[in-house]
């Protein structure tokens, strides 16, 4: 009998979120593999009052129970293929322990933890901001935890890097830049372009590496027909097992922008120009001391500011640089199919728009950074 080529069963945790509510999406959209999803929630979060979309999928098992109840996250996580993590900024360093520890004892062979962000395989971005060695200590836990005394692997993780949400960071006016107030901070440097992407790219991004065959006698069904030619179905880039990605990142992004190019982008949505605007400028090194300040000073909050100031310096948050590699990683874009996914002006004009018709309320601004990855 020839075994399965490509995984099925995918657990959720966090799946009403900001992020998990795209991941969901993305895996349900996924074309093949047909993924069947348990979302494992608290008591109450998913019902058939809040959620019937959810409740009535027949390809949705709904699991609700406490998160620090290990022998409850071991019973769902039992047989499951992988299983995602979309647990927000402020429980998810507590809670993902817990998750992962019961996640390899049920030997839950791909672990997507809270990653969803920079790329923290590189030291000088866990240098440059607070919090992100959790992230580092989570992916060594499952290294741990999900090896066999013999040596042999019985859970990896596979994280996904994207770098900052444009979507999400800038309505939450984390890029400097106040679109309803017109009001713009400017950073001066050197113009620094950086990898930006939104939540869906991150979500399918999650539900697209999940789909990959894992062996390569299984076509990636993220290419398309018409970019599969004899010659681009020889590529390697193209043709990667869902295995070689095994304690590895992903790295997909939507944009490469400079602060300048989102500004001009967010004026051309707004149809203003430089005189619409209240416009000052900081350099960027005073811009991430002032964000170090802040966040000694006990806000929360100014992790943003020093993270979103990071961005722009080469080298850290720029890019990806795998395990501190000075040369950039290439994207996986093509090889999971979201090289064309998103258009800018078609971004810019949406975020432009919610945040004029006060979509971004003080409360959905820090319901959505609790739900954050961090």
């Amino acid at each position: 009998m020839v075994p399965k080529n490509y995984i099925s069963k995918v657990g959720l945790i966090g799946a009403t979120g900001t992020l998990g509510s795209h991941v969901l999406f993305a895996l349900l959209a996924q074309h093949f593999p047909q993924f069947q999803v348990t979302l494992i929630t608290r008591p109450g979060s998913i019902t058939p009052a809040k959620h019937p979309e959810l409740t009535s999928n027949p390809r949705i098992t709904i699991v609700a129970g406490s998160y620090e109840d290990h022998d409850f996250l071991v019973h769902p996580l039992t047989g499951q293929d992988a299983l995602i993590i979309t647990l927000g900024f402020s429980v998810c360093h507590t809670l993902q322990p817990l998750i992962i520890r019961a996640a390899c004892e049920a030997k839950v062979p791909y672990i997507l933890p809270c990653e969803f962000g920079s790329d923290t395989s590189n030291p000088r971005l866990v240098a440059a901001i607070p919090g992100h060695m959790a992230k580092v200590n989570a992916r060594k836990m499952v290294e741990e935890l999900g090896t066999a005394p013999d040596g042999s692997r019985t859970s990896c993780w596979i994280g996904i890097s994207n770098n900052a949400w444009l979507d999400w960071n800038l309505p939450g006016g984390w890029m400097g830049i106040d679109i309803k107030q017109r009001k713009a901070t400017l950073l001066d440097g050197d113009d620094v372009k950086t990898y930006l992407s939104t939540i869906r790219t991150s979500a399918l991004a999650a539900a697209r590496v999940l789909s990959l065959p894992l062996t390569l006698d299984g076509k990636n069904p993220n290419v398309t027909s018409s970019s599969s030619s004899s010659s681009s179905s020889a590529d390697p880039t193209l043709q990667r097992t869902l295995p070689s990605f095994a304690n590895k990142m992903v790295y997909v992004a939507s944009f490469r922008l400079s602060q300048a190019d989102i500004f001009r982008a967010v004026q051309q949505a707004t149809r203003t120009t430089d005189a619409d605007w209240d416009i000052s400028h900081v350099p960027l090194t005073q811009d991430i001391q002032d964000a170090h300040a802040k966040l000694a000073a006990g806000n929360r909050l100014a992790i943003m500011d020093l993270l979103n100031g990071n961005l722009f310096v080469k080298g850290v948050a720029d890019a990806f640089y795998p395990n501190g590699a000075d040369e950039e990683a290439e994207l996986h874009n093509a090889l999971l199919g979201v090289e064309d996914c998103q258009n800018l002006e078609d971004v810019m004009a949406r975020i432009v728009k919610e945040v004029m018709s006060n979509f971004y309320s003080t409360r959905n601004l820090k319901t959505t950074y609790d739900d954050h990855p961090g």
